[in-house]
């Protein structure tokens, strides 16, 4: 999954294992399910995302959940991201 920066929120070009491609704009405040690839499923309200300047692996997707807690959920266990 290819995240690009745009603001608001960001494009998100998804691809399955055909090749295909997908592009998804997510704007802050849009509601989103964050599936990560453990099977769990993160609901709530996308915030921002935060690039890292040197690691990919400390690339982060913040979300505030239905429950009221924010959570940063790194780009490397995100399987899939859908508007909810």
């Amino acid at each position: 999954m290819e995240f690009t920066n745009v603001l608001p929120g960001v494009k998100l070009v998804k691809q399955d294992e055909a090749g295909n491609e997908e592009e998804l704009f997510v704007s802050q405040n849009d509601h989103v399910i964050v599936k990560t690839l453990n099977g769990r499923e993160i609901k709530g309200i996308f915030m921002q995302i935060e690039f890292a300047r040197y690691l990919e692996e400390d690339d982060i997707v913040h979300v505030h959940k239905d429950n009221g807690e924010n959570e940063g959920i790194p780009f490397d266990t995100i399987d899939d991201i859908i508007k909810g």
